[in-house]
């Protein structure tokens, strides 16, 4: 390739670069936070089920996590419960947590058909920023069959 071409092609590359830029930073928050749950001691109350929810978390965001509170949301996004705060949270440490918690029948429907809770990890970094990041999780007891 000549450098005069090298040249004209050289804006469409820096363009590319820059669009792709902000993917790459999305991809390693994608999985800061994966792990298990199991459900027990299941109730049905109505249109409610009430559970003990079990998770089993572990930390990749490269940080060391003060005060982080794992919470669970129902679609599309009401909060339905916090677990107590971890006072300190290393990277690439684990917690384990268990919560009674009450969720929505057809929520809990959903986990059972393959689904996952809608569980989060909400933490301040450094700088006092808060975030607000996705726990990606599987069923302990495997797919439902």
């Amino acid at each position: 390739m000549s450098f005069s071409r090298a040249l004209k092609t050289l804006p469409l590359v820096l363009v590319a670069a820059l669009l792709l830029l902000p993917l790459a930073g999305l991809a390693k928050d994608g999985r800061d936070f994966a792990g298990t749950y199991n459900v027990s001691n299941v109730v049905e109350q109505g249109d409610q089920m009430v559970l003990t929810l079990q998770v089993h978390l572990f930390n990749h965001s490269d940080a060391d996590l003060k005060q982080a509170v794992v919470t669970l949301h129902a679609r599309p996004a009401a909060t339905l419960a916090e677990f107590q705060p971890v006072k300190l949270w290393k990277n690439h440490g684990e917690v384990k947590l268990a919560q009674q918690v009450t969720v929505p029948r057809r929520e809990f429907e959903s986990w059972q058909k393959g689904g996952q809770p809608a569980l989060f990890v909400v933490y301040h970094d450094a700088t006092g920023q808060r975030w607000e990041r996705f726990a990606q999780v599987r069923n302990l007891q495997g797919p439902p069959r």
